[in-house]
């Protein structure tokens, strides 16, 4: 047994000189001083400080071990095995730290229980037994640590690339999102153009063919501008910032004008296309199931050059649903899921066309989740392709004509002086041909220029690159003579209505038909007149 001033000294040892160099050496791999921590240098202090602590039990239980008292000696034992397995995992932390610690204690030890000799040497085997697989114990976990902490370090790598490839993203989604905006704008301006001089053409003289040829026009122009305002907003898709505008429609007659559409091309690549007429009446967003059945039709065109094309509408269970079969060449099994990708074609081999829209069957995909409807996708390669857009929701209200009742003043010269504000030449230039063509007198400004001192309607662009938009300059002439306004813009916000709004103001989304800019203009001229 130990004196007990040397078990004074001992204890001393262990509970104020061991964690207070401990403590000494973990803060200098915390704080490090001004000159640079030698790494190897300071391993090398840790590993003396634990062979200390190791020497120091061993040295303890070498003079103290009581073999006398069973009760003290089995203890002592326990002591040893707590001490020894705690150690091999808190000091595993360090490589080969627990050996320096392990090797002195239970080596004394195993030295003073083969002292005794007798029965003991076997104990003492087993102890050296015991140290042997603890320092395996501590390798093991040594190691473990070491590939945890290399995975947690290649996944904070990951993350921290995930998270600079999203913020690129969200750069490039943002850019993109800025240029569609401006495209919108600019975009918009020649397509209101051309669809304001083609009803210029209705005053020429004609033949029966140029009719035909104009009302042609007419048509293209009026599904452009309709697929124009549902696809340039396509990134609203997603986001879910576009709102689905539900009337009740003819099917029948999207169904005809899609056809129209795309017989020309069709017969031009020696194909045809056979509608099978309806009745049926739906109920949704018209201009965005017009841009699935052109997408879909277009693309039957495109991969079925020379082929019967059939197109038809059917209602089971309630919904409606459209169908477009063709005879083409098919969609191969593995790309019959890929095509609904963005740049993916079922053949790019296919004769050539112009797609002015640049967009695959995604957008179909995704217009259809916007309007709750499905897409059934069917096909066989070599025989031909089946699409179905399923849910249509059937409506039982009668279609009111679009027709509006019309009193012979409207045919009459309408006397009036109309003032056209707009950065833009020809669109200046194409809305005068008409107005003039109506029996209106046009008077054309562009912002920054002088107006004349009397009107008596008002249409200004919103966007006149000019630090007063269309609103704020309209007020200021309201202001010194109020007069029948409408504000005109490609891109007419629910903000931008309701300021407009606010100063009694319409409005007119570009591009603008020939007959919604004469309604309009009939309609604030003649309330205009009601409230004087």
């Amino acid at each position: 047994m130990l004196a007990l001033h040397w078990l004074a000294l001992w204890g001393v040892w262990e509970i104020l000189v061991t964690p207070t160099l401990l403590y000494v050496l973990g803060k200098q791999a915390e704080n490090p001083t001004s000159r640079e921590l030698n790494l190897d240098r300071w391993q090398n202090k840790l590993h003396a400080l634990f062979a200390l602590v190791g020497t120091s039990w061993g040295t303890f239980l070498f003079f103290g071990l009581d073999v006398q008292n069973p009760a003290h000696f089995s203890i002592q034992m326990a002591i040893v095995a707590g001490a020894s397995a705690a150690a091999a995992r808190s000091l595993g932390i360090f490589k080969f730290s627990f050996f320096f610690y392990e090797i002195p204690f239970t080596g004394l030890l195993a030295i003073r229980i083969f002292m005794i000799g007798g029965d003991f040497v076997l104990l003492g085997v087993l102890v050296l037994i015991f140290a042997v697989m603890m320092c395996g114990l501590a390798n093991d976990t040594s190691e473990e640590l070491s590939e945890y902490l290399a995975t947690k370090l290649e996944n904070l790598d990951l993350a921290d690339k995930y998270l600079a490839a999203a913020k690129k993203a969200d750069i490039a989604n943002a850019a993109k999102t800025q240029f569609l905006a401006q495209a919108n704008h600019d975009l918009r301006q020649p397509i209101h153009a051309i669809g304001l001089l083609t009803e210029c053409l209705r005053d020429q003289k004609l033949d029966a063919d140029g009719e035909d040829v104009l009302d042609t026009i007419d048509l293209s122009i009026d599904n452009l501008s309709n697929l124009f305002k549902s696809l340039l907003n396509v990134t609203s898709l997603d986001s879910g910032g576009l709102k689905p505008d539900l009337t009740t429609f003819s099917l029948d007659e999207v169904l005809r004008q899609t056809v129209r559409q795309a017989l020309p091309e069709a017969e031009e690549h020696g194909g045809t296309i056979k509608l099978v007429g309806t009745s049926i009446s739906v109920k949704t967003d018209k201009a965005l199931l017009s841009s699935i059945l052109q997408n879909l039709v277009f693309n039957a065109v495109k991969y079925a050059p020379g082929a019967k094309i059939l197109l038809g509408a059917r209602v089971r269970n309630g919904a409606a649903s459209v169908h477009v079969l063709d005879q083409g060449i098919g969609v191969p099994d593995h790309l019959q899921e890929a095509i609904f990708n963005e740049f993916v074609r079922g053949n790019p081999h296919g004769p050539g066309r112009r797609d002015g829209l640049g967009l695959g069957l995604s957008i179909v995909s995704r217009t259809a989740r916007l309007l709750g409807l499905d897409v059934d996708f069917r096909s066989t390669e070599g025989v031909g392709t089946h699409v179905a857009i399923e849910g249509l929701r059937v409506s039982s209200r009668p279609i009111q004509e679009q027709a509006v009742a019309v009193s012979s003043e409207v045919f009459k010269k309408p006397n009036k002086t109309v003032l056209i504000i707009d950065d833009n030449p020809q669109v200046m230039k194409a809305m005068k041909n008409l107005l003039q063509n109506w029996g209106y007198d046009v008077e054309t400004r562009t912002p920054m220029s002088e107006f004349p001192a009397r009107f008596d309607v008002l249409l200004m662009d919103y966007h006149l690159n000019t630090p007063k938009n269309g609103i704020e300059l309209a007020r200021e002439i309201n202001q010194r003579a109020p007069v029948p306004t409408a504000i005109i813009s490609g891109t007419i916000t629910d903000q931008i209505e309701g300021f407009a709004k606010q100063e009694g103001f319409w409005t007119l989304h570009k591009p603008v038909s020939p007959m919604q800019l004469r309604s309009v203009l009939l309609a604030m001229t003649a309330n205009y007149a009601d409230a004087s």
